[in-house]
Formats: structure tokens, sequence, C-alpha cells
């Protein structure tokens, strides 16, 4: 009897974690990397909510929301 092998490529969430942290990233220049900023915005992408709205806004207003979330705690 055989058995089915799985894909050994995985497939991306387009929403994971994965590639929020690549998109943030991707925001060096206003998020820094290692500020209190970007470790407060690694927290906070851990909610799969908040996550997906991050990748999904305006890229460019995308910093602007993460500096508005944390004046938020």
């Amino acid at each position: 009897m055989s058995q089915a092998t799985s894909s050994l490529t995985p497939v991306m969430d387009p929403y994971g974690i994965p590639q929020a942290v690549k998109v943030l990233d991707s925001k060096a220049e206003e998020v820094l990397e290692a500020s209190p900023l970007y470790f407060f915005s690694l927290k906070l992408l851990l909610n799969k909510d908040k996550r997906i709205m991050f990748l999904s806004i305006n890229p460019k207003i995308r910093a602007l929301w993460l500096k508005t979330k944390i004046e938020d705690t």
C-alpha cells in the first residue's frame, strides 16, 4: 500500500509571523531595528488580528499605525 507524500515546501501564510517581520524589517528607516518601537511591534504582531491589520493597511501608514499603538499603551 502506498502512502501519499506531502510537499516538501511549506505553504507560506501571507499573514504569518515571518511575513510580518519581513515587512517590519523593510520599514527600517521608520522603525529602527533594536529600538523600543521595533520590539513593541514584534510583541504586537504576535496577535493575529493586529498582524492581519498591519499587513493589510496601506504600506505608507504602517509605521504610523505602529506608533499610535505604542502610544495607546
